[in-house]
């Protein structure tokens, strides 16, 4: 079927070319997952259960941590 083809390859080019870490190709993780999700490939799930929350924030070291909105109620 090979529907999702391209975002695959960018994806594992990015890793290929990021020395295979992960976290610095998120963005081409995330499009192929959801990719996968449009083409009934996989079950639709919510991206922030597979780790991409809209409050990850990537770090200058590349690490991806929370970020903490300091809001008084």
């Amino acid at each position: 079927m090979h529907l999702c083809d391209l975002e695959k390859i960018e994806y594992l080019n990015c890793l290929k070319t990021a020395g295979h870490q992960s976290e610095k190709c998120r963005q081409f993780s995330k499009k192929y997952l959801q990719c996968r999700m449009e083409k009934n490939l996989m079950a639709k799930q919510d991206l922030g259960e597979l780790g991409f929350k809209e409050s990850n924030v990537e770090t200058p070291g590349g690490n991806i941590t929370d970020r903490v909105d300091n809001q008084e109620q």
